[in-house]
């Protein structure tokens, strides 16, 4: 590259054609002879225009680190916040689900009225936040029930709460659906909402099947995008199941909740409840009564207008309302004590000494496991059954004054026929299983005593009949199925009828059907 210079320079100091010296303005070298000496153009950032800006993607917060050591768990534990106090935590997903008639949408909106004016609920002190209310079931009812509200609670400042309701569904199996939500929570003004109520799963869930856990994970994951968004409680409202003792629908539900709470109604007397708190303990029921309220507004006629709100009152006497289930398997329970009771007495032991094996227990039920062990647990929740290792025992508590499920004796001393089921015949086995014979009984022949003594028997009937007879549960199982493949008998709605014919669906409920 020296030698290149040198060579310019020289040419530079030429002696020109008419004999002065050539300079750069007279004859510039070609210019290629700069090529080696070219450097690379400096790099331009480009500035994109407003509308490209648009279009790039925003930057994202550092994520932290992915482990942390327990002491930091240990010195520095979050705060619980709660929304309402006791009952429902902030950023958390709840669900709120209830009988026909018990009060879902009363109780949900009286919620989110609360919250919006940040006055106690039921005694329950409320973080006060916008409220949210994407309603697609009684979307007429709405303003006379926050009306009556309004009316009851007249301090609380509602017109001028941030609460917004919706005019209709979202359904959040479509794609744009948190979008949708977000838009309108922003064209509404609502700012950033304390809790987002979704009333009711079910609509929201169109185009979804309820019982599908990969379905219900995509509206549980919907409800966590505008959970996370917000910082906010997403509450669902949705129905019980078709036996009114759980929430209608997948159990993938259930699992991805933090909070969930139970609505049931028995003679004019609503019962909230906790069914799943996953982080407390839960709360302790609360029972209120639809109190019928005058919203001083009038219809088309001039007549008044009548909506209704919650009102607290004192629970009701406690009662067990026993399911289907739950009285079979405790009448066996009793049956077979009792049975064991006068085979020790008899044999000139202490009755106190009957014992009953889990296992005894629910063969003679007849149930599958997954409805047996259904049963036992509500038992054991309301203190009519106790389990110590293998053993269960029947405790003291209380049940249903209702005479259907109870056997009613006559002058005689013999038990008589009860009601039971809709009114269907029920035949109590003990009238006939009160000892042992020296023949030993087959199962047939116990189905035609109890069908001799009148009525159609259940499944459960003549299973719990057969144990107390000494048969064992296999032998029976085996004899039902053969008389329901010979044609000797058919089930309907859980009753035994002679001669062949096609079993219902309650069948289900029964391991051999």
């Amino acid at each position: 590259m020296g030698k290149r210079f040198q060579r310019l320079a020289r040419m530079a100091e030429m002696p020109a054609a008419g004999g002065g010296v050539m300079s750069w303005a007279d004859e510039s070298p070609p210019l290629d002879a700069y090529a080696e000496f070219e450097q690379p153009a400096p790099r331009l950032s480009v500035v994109p225009d407003a509308g490209a800006a648009d279009g790039l993607p925003e930057p994202q917060p550092p994520r932290p680190p992915l482990l942390r050591h327990v002491r930091e768990l240990l010195t520095n534990p979050p705060a619980v916040r709660w929304l309402i106090r006791g009952i429902v935590e902030a950023d958390t997903l709840a669900l709120l689900y209830g009988q026909p008639g018990a009060g879902k949408s009363f109780c949900a909106l009286s919620m989110a009225a609360s919250i919006a004016c940040g006055s106690d609920w039921y005694g329950h002190r409320i973080t006060q936040g916008p409220a949210v209310y994407i309603l697609g079931e009684g979307v007429g009812g709405v303003s006379r029930r926050l009306r009556a509200w309004h009316l009851t609670n007249p301090d609380a400042g509602l017109p001028d709460a941030p609460l917004f309701i919706s005019r209709r569904i979202v359904p959040l199996g479509e794609s744009e659906a948190v979008a949708e939500i977000t838009a309108a929570i922003q064209e509404a003004g609502a700012g950033t909402p304390s809790v987002v109520f979704i009333d009711t799963l079910a609509r929201a869930a169109a185009g979804l099947d309820e019982n599908s856990a990969r379905d219900m994970g995509e509206l549980v994951q919907a409800c966590d995008k505008i959970r996370e968004q917000y910082g906010c409680a997403v509450v669902l409202v949705h129905h019980a199941g078709h036996n009114q003792d759980r929430a209608r629908g997948s159990s993938a539900i259930k699992a991805a909740l933090d909070t969930e709470l139970s609505l049931t109604q028995s003679e004019g007397v609503i019962t909230l409840s906790s069914t799943k708190a996953k982080e407390s303990e839960g709360f302790k029921p609360l029972t209120f009564r639809l109190t019928s309220t005058d919203t001083h507004w009038l219809d088309e006629d001039d007549e008044r207008i009548f909506s209704a709100v919650l009102e607290e009152c004192e629970p009701p006497e406690q009662t067990e309302q026993l399911g289907k289930n739950q009285t079979l398997c405790l009448g066996v329970l009793r049956e077979m004590h009792e049975n064991r009771r006068t085979n020790l007495e008899s044999g000139g032991r202490s009755p106190d000494d009957a014992k009953v094996t889990l296992t005894e227990w629910r063969a003679g039920t007849g149930l599958v496991r997954q409805r047996f062990n259904e049963a036992k647990a509500a038992l054991i929740k309301r203190g009519l059954v106790t389990i110590s290792g293998n053993f269960v025992g029947v405790s003291g508590g209380r049940t249903n004054a209702n005479e259907s499920e109870r056997n009613v004796t006559n002058r005689s001393g013999e038990p008589e026929r009860t009601e039971r089921n809709g009114g269907v015949c029920n035949t109590p086995v003990r009238s006939f299983v009160r000892s042992r014979t020296n023949s030993q009984p087959d199962a047939i022949g116990v189905l035609e005593k109890l069908l001799t003594t009148g009525g159609n028997p259940s499944v459960g009937d003549w299973q719990r009949a057969c144990l107390l007879a000494g048969i064992t549960g296999g032998v029976t199982t085996r004899a039902i199925i053969r008389a329901r493949k010979t044609g000797l008998v058919h089930v309907v709605s859980g009753r035994v009828i002679t001669g062949p014919g096609l079993d219902d669906d309650e069948g289900e409920d029964y391991e051999t059907f």
